[in-house]
């Protein structure tokens, strides 16, 4: 009875152990299970895809494959899902690009190299879209700009150290700062009636002087008009020449 016992639980065991393989075999059947190699002239690329067939949307790129070729369409997909790590190969073996796939969506960070294995860029991608911090570098290094993307769209300052420039963004849009120019007409205004009441004070004393002027040159030749008119009545007071003859014939 009791060997019978043993032999029932041990096999009762192993029906449970296979029941677990069946399902954790059904389980792995749903992970990315083939992976593919593929080349071109330039690159080589590796990579896994899936049997997800998940519900497009509109607002998501998929990344799929289909006749040895990957493709990516936004809102929708015609081919096998990328799913897994992703990597790119210069055809000369170097690191192109490397990154992970969720059901044919970017998600993580994903970084680039030039062929001399300097590092192009460096993205964070959520939920198949650009968010986070992003850098871009010029094949010796140096950064080129480097700022933040939120929703896929660039957010926030925007950095370019080489051109000693600063950018602000608001939703992928470029912020023009504008001058508040209410203030500067108000003093612009203040500063022309300030002008306009010197002016009109230069006028004025202009036309006080010019005044003064007038009067001092008209009674200068009133002076002069009255002084010749003195003169000429002395002039006709005095005897002429034949009045004085006269008179000294008189004498005589």
């Amino acid at each position: 009875m009791v060997e019978n016992y043993r032999i029932t639980l041990v096999q009762k065991s192993f029906y449970v152990v296979a029941i677990l393989i069946g399902l954790v075999s059904c389980k792995s059947s749903n992970e990315p299970f083939t992976k593919i190699i593929t080349s071109d002239t330039e690159f080589k690329e590796h990579f896994f895809i899936s049997d997800y067939e998940p519900k497009p949307r509109r607002d998501k790129r998929y990344y799929w494959f289909k006749s040895q070729k990957v493709h990516s369409s936004q809102g929708d997909y015609g081919g096998a899902l990328l799913d897994g790590v992703y990597q790119k190969y210069y055809y000369t073996n170097e690191l192109a690009e490397k990154g992970d796939f969720i059901k044919g969506i970017k998600t993580g960070i994903w970084n680039s190299w030039y062929k001399n294995g300097q590092i192009v860029t460096s993205e964070k991608w959520v939920n198949g879209k650009l968010s986070g911090k992003s850098v871009f570098y010029d094949s010796i290094g140096k950064i080129i700009c480097e700022g933040k993307y939120r929703n896929g769209l660039r957010s926030g300052k925007w950095i370019y150290p080489i051109k000693g420039v600063t950018v602000k963004y608001k939703k992928g849009e470029k912020v023009i700062k504008t001058k508040d120019t209410t203030k500067t007409r108000f003093f612009n205004r203040l500063f022309a009636k300030k002008e306009n009441g010197d002016k009109k004070g230069d006028k004025n004393k202009n036309k006080v002087g010019k005044s003064s002027v007038k009067n001092s040159s008209k009674k200068e030749v009133k002076k002069s008009r009255k002084k010749q008119s003195k003169q000429k009545k002395e002039f006709d007071k005095a005897p002429n020449f034949f009045q004085r003859l006269f008179v000294k014939k008189d004498k005589d």
